[in-house]
């Protein structure tokens, strides 16, 4: 077994993040016999660099079935993640290792793992005019911080490079809206067999 490499690298000062890749019941209604499937970990990775993966996992669906890919809003705290990780070990003997790469995602998924803190407010409403309205609302209330716009299949992303006093923001926006802080953003979703469906329905991830 010498001439194997068993990926024994240390930390470094990459960031690392939480990948999902998801195909919900929900998105999936009309698809027969359908069954939800998952999978879920952590990399250095970037969103583009994850492309073909995701498209791997989109085509071992059924024809038509949706896929969705999820990508933390904030970079994770790895010394934090490898101590949550030996704590659970310790605690749970009987944990099957097989399952290691979910709870890892599980585990830096965790507020007390990010080694950022943007924030991420999901914006239900399909409209550019009301969710660029909504970005200078914020600015309106804190001209200093930097809002940045993510369509999401029904409707937008907002991130913001810090927190702030949300109350008048809420106090106007009061529907279609949700803070999410530390959370997951779909940054993909496709089709299996896409090319029999309309292009109009796909996520470009490297647009």
């Amino acid at each position: 077994m010498k001439n194997f490499k068993w990926g024994t690298e240390s930390f470094n000062d990459k960031p690392i993040y939480v990948v999902l890749f998801v195909s919900r019941n929900k998105d999936n209604i009309d698809i027969e016999d359908f069954v939800e499937r998952r999978k879920s970990f952590i990399t250095h990775k970037s969103v583009p660099d994850l492309n073909d993966e995701f498209m791997d996992f989109v085509n071992h669906g059924k024809p038509g079935e949706m896929s969705r890919m999820y990508y933390s809003v904030n970079a994770r705290d790895g010394k934090k993640i490898y101590k949550e990780l030996l704590h659970f070990l310790i605690d749970d003997p009987d944990f099957n290792l097989c399952s290691i790469n979910s709870k890892l995602a599980g585990i830096a998924a965790t507020k007390e793992c990010a080694a950022e803190h943007q924030w991420m407010f999901d914006f239900d409403i399909s409209n550019i005019e009301k969710v660029r309205e909504f970005v200078n609302d914020i600015h309106e209330i804190d001209s200093g911080v930097i809002a940045e716009i993510n369509h999401t299949p029904n409707g937008y992303a907002v991130i913001t490079d810090r927190g702030f006093d949300t109350r008048n923001l809420f106090e106007k926006w009061t529907k279609g809206v949700t803070l999410k802080r530390d959370d997951l953003l779909c940054v993909g979703w496709n089709f299996s067999n896409a090319e029999e469906y309309n292009e109009d329905k796909f996520n470009l991830l490297d647009d």
